[in-house]
């Protein structure tokens, strides 16, 4: 999948140095495993689908247009399967006791959610039919990294709630990093978890 880290760095050079020390040797809980982490300068699988810039550079700045673009897919991508996820807790605990939760080797369920928690409110726009086991989902809403999340600060945690997301735009907006010599960058990473 396409993550995409946000760092406050000093240039597209700096950013894309930070994206790629995430991956080597992190092995800290709250650091997602990005085992396989290809930034698009090494020619991620993704390098071919985004503008030049990524390939040449590795990092935009995070309050350009290509930046928004990519920010805003990163949100509505984790709202999405945030939702899935969601939607499929609920039915769980609609359809089960407690005691076939705890002791079944898999509860499945399925579902047709749709995304209250994004930029998208439109219950048409995210009709999806999705299956998946109970337990799992609830592992997965609960991480601070994994499949679920596409977006990523700078220490590798991900941007987990609508509050966290606006927090961040709105820091990108101001440029209120601190700092007087450095910006918000984006840097799109092709991760296999």
């Amino acid at each position: 999948m396409l993550i995409r880290v946000v760092s406050e760095a000093y240039d597209a050079e700096d950013a894309t140095g930070i994206a790629h020390g995430l991956f080597e040797g992190v092995d800290a809980p709250l650091y997602p495993t990005f085992d396989y982490g290809t930034l698009m300068t090494d020619g991620g699988r993704w390098s071919e689908s985004l503008p030049d810039i990524f390939r040449e550079e590795g990092s935009a700045r995070a309050d350009s247009e290509i930046g928004n673009d990519l920010l805003k897919g990163a949100w509505v991508s984790t709202t999405r399967e945030l939702a899935r996820r969601m939607a499929v807790i609920r039915k769980g605990f609609e359809e089960y006791t407690d005691k076939e939760l705890l002791e079944s080797p898999r509860i499945e369920a399925d579902v047709e959610p749709w995304n209250p928690l994004g930029p998208t409110r439109s219950e048409e726009e995210f009709i999806d039919s999705y299956s998946t086991d109970v337990r799992y989902a609830m592992y997965s809403v609960g991480e601070y990294a994994g499949p679920v999340y596409y977006l990523y600060n700078e220490y590798g945690t991900a941007i987990r709630s609508q509050a966290e997301y606006e927090q961040l735009l709105d820091e990108i907006a101001t440029d209120d990093t601190g700092n007087d010599e450095s910006s918000f960058y984006l840097t799109p990473v092709d991760v296999h978890y």
